[in-house]
């Protein structure tokens, strides 16, 4: 479900702002520019789930803007990539060996090998995910870790946000602290 911002129903008094004098990701204070990021909250249910999308008006440095656009990644990617490394390295090892490019003494190993060989993958793809100097996300730096919602209704009458940039948090508790003592805005990341 796509819901952007401005046309979620929030209950009577469920009001933010984010702050735009600073970057969202490093802090930088020059060459700004606010833009969407797609943000989702997906809630699990028993035998399913809901997914929220927010389309957050953030201000990037031109350094960060690409950091808008990457959603963060959790431990189910991970092994989703591992896995299909693992099998990717095992079918090319049996196709050098069907080609007679690995000696047999091998042949009892490729499963030993294979998975050798994709957590060194994931590593490497793990590592290439780090943010650059400066920056404190690689991956989107504002993320929504709580949403409460009426139930009939579905209007929002709480939401929690969490930055990876501490400055920016604590300008935006700052912005919004009326809304955070009345339990309708949660910050984590201060």
């Amino acid at each position: 479900m796509h819901i952007p911002l401005g046309t979620l129903k929030f209950r009577e008094g469920v009001e933010f702002q984010f702050p735009s004098h600073l970057c969202c990701n490093c802090g930088s204070k020059v060459d700004l520019k606010v833009l969407s990021q797609d943000t989702r909250r997906t809630t699990y249910l028993v035998a399913g789930g809901t997914e929220t999308t927010f389309q957050l008006p953030l201000p990037f440095c031109s350094r960060c803007a690409a950091s808008a656009r990457r959603r963060p990644k959790n431990i189910v990617h991970r092994f989703l990539l591992f896995a299909l490394a693992w099998v990717l390295w095992f079918a090319g090892l049996i196709l050098l060996g069907e080609l007679g490019f690995l000696p047999p003494s091998l042949a009892g190993r490729l499963s030993f090998i294979s998975g050798v060989l994709a957590v060194s993958t994931t590593a490497a793809v793990v590592f290439l995910a780090r943010p650059a100097a400066g920056q404190t996300s690689y991956f989107q730096p504002v993320r929504i870790p709580q949403l409460k919602r009426e139930f009939l209704s579905g209007a929002v009458t709480a939401i929690g946000f969490s930055f990876t940039n501490r400055e920016y948090a604590a300008a935006f508790s700052q912005l919004n602290k009326d809304a955070i003592a009345r339990k309708q805005l949660f910050v984590e990341g201060t």
